[in-house]
C-alpha cells in the first residue's frame, strides 16, 4: 500500500482569500467525518464484515464521483458501448471501488491518521487535503482531491505517495480492455466475476 477549496481592492482580495480558506476547511471537516465513520466501524470487532462493506458501499455511492471516474477509467471503450452496457459498467465499477477500499480498510483500521493540511487546487471548486497515516514509526501521506458541486462535496481522486488512484485504475482497466478487444460488455462479465470473488474473500 506503501492514489481541490468591490469595495477596495485590498478588501476584495482579503475577502476572497478568507472565503477560499474557509471552503478548504469545510472540505477537510467533511472528509474527516466521512473517514471517521468508516474507520470507527472497522475498529469494532463485533460488527460483521458484510455490515462494514455495506457502509463503505453507501459511502462510495454518496461521496465518490463514481460516474465520472468510471467513464474516465473506461477510456475509448466508453464511447463505443451502448447505454445499457455503460450503466452496467458504472454499477460494477462502483462495486469494484468499495471492495478495493474494503480490503484496504482491513489494515488501515489499526493505524492512526491525521488530516494535516488543506488547500485550494488550481482547478475551480477542487481542494487538496493531506492525510498522514502512521503505523509504528512509518508514515504515509495520502492526498485526497475533493470537489464541491451543487453544495455537496465529492471525492474525485486520492494519491498515495503522489500516485493517483484514478490514473492507476485507468491503466489497470486499459490492460484488461486490451484482452477483450476494447469491448466494455465483455469487460463487464469479467468484472462481475471478480467482484463476486472479492466479496466472498472479504466476508468468509
Amino acid at each position: 500500500m506503501k492514489k481541490n477549496i468591490i469595495f477596495l481592492l485590498s478588501i476584495f482580495i482579503l475577502f476572497n482569500s478568507s472565503n477560499l480558506k474557509a471552503n478548504a476547511i469545510d472540505a477537510q471537516n467533511w472528509l474527516d467525518s466521512e473517514i471517521s465513520q468508516i474507520i470507527g466501524l472497522y475498529r469494532k470487532d463485533n460488527i460483521e464484515s458484510k455490515t462494514k462493506l455495506n457502509a463503505i458501499q453507501k459511502s462510495i455511492n454518496k461521496s465518490f464521483a463514481g460516474n465520472g471516474i468510471g467513464r474516465f477509467v473506461a477510456g475509448n471503450a466508453w464511447g463505443t458501448a451502448n447505454e445499457i452496457v455503460q450503466k452496467e459498467f458504472i454499477k460494477l465499477f462502483k462495486e469494484h471501488l468499495y471492495l478495493t477500499i474494503g480490503s484496504l480498510m482491513e489494515s488501515y483500521s489499526t493505524q492512526t491518521y491525521n488530516l494535516v493540511n488543506s488547500k485550494k487546487d488550481k482547478n475551480k471548486g477542487v481542494y487538496l487535503i493531506d492525510m498522514e497515516v502512521s503505523h509504528n514509526e512509518q508514515k504515509t501521506l495520502i492526498t485526497w482531491r475533493v470537489k464541491k458541486s451543487k453544495e455537496k462535496f465529492y471525492i474525485i481522486d486520492l494519491m498515495v505517495a503522489d500516485i493517483s488512484l484514478v490514473i492507476t485504475k485507468r491503466a489497470e482497466f486499459n490492460s484488461m480492455l486490451k484482452k477483450v478487444n476494447n469491448d466494455l460488455k465483455e469487460l463487464n462479465y469479467i468484472l462481475k466475476e471478480q467482484n463476486i470473488q472479492s466479496y466472498n474473500n472479504l466476508t468468509n
